[in-house]
């Protein structure tokens, strides 16, 4: 399960279209076809919003309530995270100068 708290951050460039999906390329040799829900929901990815407000977003938008579509957004926002198309977990990461100042205090 996904934590709320998160802003995931897409990855990735919309290339063009294949039918009805969105196609997006990780890189000139890896792309993905992401059919108009998915691409929604990766366009929302913006590092900024949290799941939470990408859920209530989407809520909003579709006029529904945030129990009506928080399991697809997750389910959605997991599907792309394994395929490397959203980054989770930007607000636990630590910048590089932190990372160092860390490893040094424990003697690494």
């Amino acid at each position: 399960m996904i934590s709320h708290d998160v802003k995931p951050l897409r990855q990735g460039e919309h290339i063009g279209m294949e039918g009805e999906n969105y196609v997006i390329a990780l890189s000139e040799e890896e792309a993905y076809a992401l059919n108009p829900a998915a691409y929604y929901i990766w366009t929302l990815c913006d590092g900024v919003r949290t799941v939470s407000e990408i859920i209530g977003k989407v809520a909003s938008d579709l006029k529904l309530e945030v129990s009506e579509v928080e399991s697809p957004v997750e389910a959605i926002l997991e599907a792309l995270s394994q395929a490397k198309l959203i980054v989770l977990g930007e607000t636990e990461s630590l910048s590089s100068a932190e990372e160092e100042h860390d490893l040094e205090t424990e003697g690494l």
